[in-house]
């Protein structure tokens, strides 16, 4: 069987669970023991430090296993040095403050230390924006033991859970949710490494299991990042099949998907592989790869109709609304028998326009907006945009967004956004490297002409136009290649190189200005 054939026989879109693997591919940091390794060598400037460490715990018990009894004897050693010998302290400002009120000092430094050492791997570029492209459609949610930002960083729209804690006593949706089960480098506190954190962690596991046994049922799972024998992996699974029959344990067969990491592999090799957990037989799919594009290609064919974010919205707005039966700031609901409602009203509501409430377009995203200047695709009128979407976006844009054809169809008074306009000629719209150097142009001298020449270069045709200066720049001929551009790939700015979206944008900047704005 292929990766293909396994993803496309999952009944849904899978959570993942997400191991240090996956970000010492991407941040290269440190694993495990080269974390721990780092802080001994604090303690004593000793290549040996650790290794003496580890000796030490071989011949102590260990109630949750080596390495966490290895954490616990180092962070006594380093918390002990770091209140005597300010020299090696990093931290300062609110990172100080938390020692202040009495949280270990080696969590704190170790937490600032991860932030620090994060070097993002430009070799795996095109994967990890693969992966943040899946999230939005194709990933239901994400487990992790990791303590580092990269998921909620690079997941659109996901709402993260720190802590076993949190997760615990939380209305969880179970979709676009990241569950950060061994804490986070954000809130030193939650994070579990030493035996003490592990022991606890493992005596509250029955109810995390509990938590979880909803999602492990009714979602694919796809551990990735981990070993498979890690002991990690296996305590939680053991927590989670503890709970089941025979029969229950046998339905996980073709949802558990573990991959695992071969260097140099070609291709993808898929095999079945069981492991016992206590005296019951798990068996699951094992996928050995080199190469993470070909599982992440796999899983974009794997779609929700509706983007994840918007489905845990819906969820969070219809629980709250339920709990409380009052109508939330997004959600609206009237009896089908009220007369208010008109027949070709909604129901129910969530962000769209009406009475029902126009919060919904806060969530708009720049693509959509910038797509609508074009194709005009939005169902909002000039007057919702400017009023609830444009806020949020010029803040996260830093201030350049199209908003000449919005000012040019609204009805009411936007002095605000006048302002930018106001501001703006055609100069604005391009760098001091183009204006003071146009050489590149060559003999173009029209957008028709670089388009019929160079199209089939999308990054080099949509740089060259902007060269073009001003009395070149034919906005019917600009707007007819904008519009194929969208009529060709809807999604073109998602899908187009980051240069590539760029020049997009740009593009669409200068067309809304030359044909609205002037």
């Amino acid at each position: 069987m292929t990766i293909d054939e396994i993803i496309s026989r999952f009944s849904t879109t899978p959570f993942l669970f997400v191991g240090s693997g996956l970000t010492r591919r991407y941040l290269n940091l440190p694993d495990w023991k080269g974390l721990l390794r780092h802080f001994a060598e604090c303690v004593r400037d000793d290549e040996f430090a650790y290794s003496s460490y580890e000796n030490l715990a071989k011949g102590m018990e260990c109630r949750a296993g080596i390495m966490p009894k290895v954490a616990e004897l180092i962070q006594k050693d380093y918390d002990q040095k770091w209140f005597a010998d300010a020299t090696i302290r990093t931290v300062e400002g609110d990172a100080l403050k938390l020692i202040h009120n009495g949280i270990s000092p080696f969590k704190v430094e170790l937490a600032n230390y991860l932030k620090k050492v994060v070097v993002l791997n430009e070799t795996y570029q095109s994967e990890i924006e693969k992966l943040s492209e899946i999230s939005e459609k194709s990933i239901a949610g994400v487990i992790t033991t990791n303590y580092d930002t990269f998921l909620e960083d690079y997941f659109r729209g996901f709402h993260k859970y720190v802590g076993q804690s949190e997760l615990i006593f939380s209305p969880i949706q179970g979709v676009a949710e990241i569950y950060k089960i061994h804490g986070s480098i954000e809130t030193p506190d939650s994070i579990v490494i030493n035996e003490e954190d592990y022991v606890f962690f493992q005596e509250k596991s029955a109810y995390l299991a509990a938590k979880l046994m909803t999602i492990f049922m009714e979602y694919p799972i796809v551990f990735i990042g981990y070993s498979i024998g890690d002991s990690n992996i296996q305590s939680i699974i053991k927590s989670i099949v503890s709970c089941l029959d025979m029969e229950q344990v046998k339905q996980l067969e073709d949802r558990f998907v573990f991959i695992e990491y071969k260097e140099g592999m070609v291709g993808a090799e898929a095999t079945p592989y069981t492991i016992m957990i206590d005296d019951k037989p798990l068996t699951m799919r094992k996928i050995v790869l080199s190469d993470f594009m070909l599982l992440f290609n796999a899983l974009e064919g794997k779609k929700a109709k509706l983007p994840v974010r918007i489905l845990r919205r819906f969820k969070q707005e219809l629980y709250e609304y339920t709990i409380t039966n009052s109508p939330t700031d997004n959600l609206r609901v009237a009896s089908i028998e009220d007369e208010r409602v008109a027949d070709e009203e909604l129901v129910l509501s969530i962000g769209r326009a009406s009475e029902f409430g126009l919060k919904g377009l806060s969530g708009l995203e720049s693509n959509e907006l910038y797509r609508d200047v074009v194709i005009s695709d939005l169902l909002y009128s000039a007057d919702e945009l400017l009023e609830y979407a444009l806020p949020k976006l010029l803040q996260q844009n830093s201030g350049k967004l199209p908003v000449n054809k919005y000012l040019k169809n609204a009805t009411k008074a936007f002095p605000e956004y006048q302002k930018i306009v106001e501001k703006q000629d055609f100069n604005s719209f391009i760098s001091n490297t183009i204006r003071n150097n146009r050489k590149p142009l060559g003999t173009y001298t029209s957008v028709r002409q670089i388009w019929e020449n160079e199209k089939n270069n999308l990054e080099k045709a949509t740089r060259l136009i902007a060269y073009l200066p001003e009395e070149q720049m034919d906005v019917t001929e600009l707007e007819s290649i904008l519009v194929g551009l969208f009529e060709e790939d809807v999604n073109v700015l998602q899908n187009a190189s980051q240069s590539e979206r760029t020049n997009i944008k740009r593009l669409i900047r200068i067309y809304d200005y030359l044909k609205w704005g002037k």
